[in-house]
């Protein structure tokens, strides 16, 4: 159910269940999601998103949460279950621990989706769905790489048709492990992408040959990871093309 994500209290959230096995459980409509203390699952708020399901092929599907308010609760650490209140509460998925706090200092706030379906997203069927969420990523100062197109004439002096400026950023993770890690390389490959950069929201690629460099040291956990992601290019002609 995702990685270990930071929520903030009153933020708009939405995530699909993308794991490998689909499932078959018959009780979907007595399915409730609830917000439990991670150490010792003691129930905080019930039924904390609408679940849906996202039927796959006969009765096998996935589900997902979409579009939900994170609630009103203590700064902590927490986790998502889904129980079966139909089977006397049955325990059906447990997330990962993740941190509620109710500041957005340190985090980014991303949107995204894919054109095609990948990483068991079923994106093709859920046109509208983009999975919502707060990432701890550290900006640093842009970069403003200045490209043009154009030809000689024949005076021999150069004739530019069109000048593209953009806004580079690189962008430093916080102390993640490899499973967050895994999960920040397949948010970044979707084709629609959007972070926000400045306190607003901007559609964002990867910049040019850009990689996400991660350098794992010996015997330890955690590691930071930084990826240079580039805001849609802005575009000036001197003439129509």
């Amino acid at each position: 159910m995702g990685y270990k994500h930071k929520y903030v209290v009153g933020n708009t959230y939405a995530f699909y269940n993308n794991s490998d096995d689909l499932e078959t459980n018959a009780n979907f409509a007595s399915w409730s999601l609830e917000l439990v203390h991670a150490d010792d699952f003691v129930q905080v708020i019930s039924g904390v998103a609408t679940l849906t399901k996202d039927i796959i092929s006969g009765s096998s599907y996935r589900w997902y949460a979409d579009d939900f308010t994170f609630p009103t609760v203590d700064n902590g650490c927490y986790r998502f279950i889904v129980i079966d209140t139909s089977a006397s509460n049955a325990v059906l998925y447990i997330s990962n621990t993740f941190e509620v706090t109710d500041s957005t200092e340190g985090l980014k706030y991303v949107l995204y989706r894919n054109g095609k379906d990948i990483l068991n997203y079923n994106y093709e069927t859920l046109t509208s769905f983009k999975n919502k969420f707060h990432v701890e990523l550290l900006s640093r100062k842009a970069l403003v790489p200045i490209s043009s197109d154009g030809y000689d004439i024949s005076t021999g002096s150069y004739f530019r048709v069109r000048t593209i400026v953009t806004k580079n950023y690189e962008f430093v993770t916080g102390w993640f492990d490899e499973d967050e890690h895994d999960a920040m390389q397949g948010m970044i490959i979707h084709n629609d992408l959007s972070l926000e950069v400045d306190n607003s929201i901007n559609a964002v690629d990867l910049a040019g040959d850009a990689e996400y460099a991660i350098e794992w040291q010996e015997n330890y956990e955690y590691i930071q990871a930084s990826v240079r992601l580039q805001i849609t290019d802005r575009s000036s002609s001197n003439k129509a093309l």
